[in-house]
């Protein structure tokens, strides 16, 4: 662990972010200060962290005691993602590698994180995965996300994790401090982002326009089926049938309803998507040319379950960032929400 803390300890930042809050219509502006954690991911500059950013005025990075003015180049918060970059770079700094990590690591699997908690200097915190989650009760993520032994606390958030010999792991999207865990967005869904914010400022989410539900079969356990299929939606008119059970979307295999998200963050509006369903003994492989999910059909504010593990890297005053955006759904009932 030391090897791999002071090899990217140098790639470690603190986030600064100044806005303006109005506690009620009537008061005064209050200038309010969110603090959080962030690290290089290029020679050029360019700095990840978490959505700390959203209506910011001011957005300024230290490294080594020394501060750095920087630009907003995009923002998401339904990954809690931001992209930024240094108007002007440290002299001497090094940069973590964003790769493709198809396969998550498996639980039991040791992690180093990498964060500027408060006013302190870059430090070190090991814990291990403790396994990969696709909701918080019945709250769904956006993607699956990695459940770690690692605690957060204030500045922690978008802290980045490696494994022991150095390979990204993902980012830290919220806090479990009644659990003292931790939820990490993986490494291959902080790539997709990266991405979107690196050329066009903003991340863009696929829209099936079908609704589920899950039902337990004694045969099978627990399987996905399709519910409602939405007028003037991507599925309508593709073939796709309500009592279709659902077997695999793309290159995700479907046995939850939190697979459905997760082929959905990962689908590119736009592009053609194939359904692999079994409708009565027969398997049906369905090509579905999916689009651009609509701002209204994410959510966007945090469920009442999920108040606790909010990103904790923000004063009290400051609306918390969003950490799910997909909507709710129960075990043997239809989501009543579209994916």
């Amino acid at each position: 662990m030391v090897e791999v803390f002071s090899s990217n300890e140098d790639a470690i930042v603190r986030v600064k972010a100044t806005l303006l809050v109005k506690d009620s219509e009537d008061s005064p502006p209050k200038k309010t200060l969110r603090v959080g954690t962030g690290f290089f991911v290029s020679q050029e500059g360019h700095v990840l962290t978490s959505d700390i950013v959203e209506g910011a005025g001011r957005v300024w990075i230290e490294h080594h005691q020394i501060y750095y003015l920087a630009e907003i180049l995009g923002h998401d918060a339904v990954s809690n993602l931001a992209l930024l970059k240094l108007k002007t770079k440290p002299k001497k700094f090094s940069f973590l590698r964003v790769d493709e990590r198809p396969v998550l690591p498996k639980p039991g699997t040791f992690v180093v994180a990498l964060s500027s908690a408060l006013e302190f200097p870059p430090s070190p915190g090991i814990g291990i995965v403790q396994g990969n989650e696709s909701n918080f009760g019945n709250k769904l993520f956006p993607t699956r996300m990695l459940r770690t032994s690692v605690s957060v606390g204030p500045g922690e958030v978008g802290a980045p994790l490696l494994d022991l010999n150095g390979r990204f792991i993902g980012v830290v999207y919220a806090g479990l401090p009644d659990l003292r865990s931790s939820c990490i967005l993986p490494a291959s869904a902080v790539l997709r982002v990266r991405d979107d914010l690196l050329f066009s400022g903003k991340a863009t989410y696929a829209w099936f326009g079908l609704t589920v539900t899950s039902q337990i079969s004694l045969e099978e356990g627990l399987r996905v089926i399709v519910d409602e299929i939405l007028e003037d939606s991507p599925s309508a008119g593709s073939g796709l049938r309500p009592g279709d059970q659902l077997l695999k979307i793309g290159d995700f295999a479907i046995k939850r309803r939190g697979d459905v998200a997760n082929a959905s963050f990962f689908a590119r509006p736009g592009q053609f998507v194939n359904f692999l369903v079994r409708r009565e003994s027969e398997e049906v492989e369905i090509p579905v040319r999916v689009t651009k999910r609509s701002k209204k059909k994410i959510v966007s504010s945090p469920p009442p379950e999920l108040e606790s593990i909010v990103p904790s890297d923000q004063n009290s005053t400051v609306p918390t960032p969003t950490p799910n955006a997909v909507p709710e759904v129960k075990d043997d009932e239809s989501s009543g929400e579209d994916l």
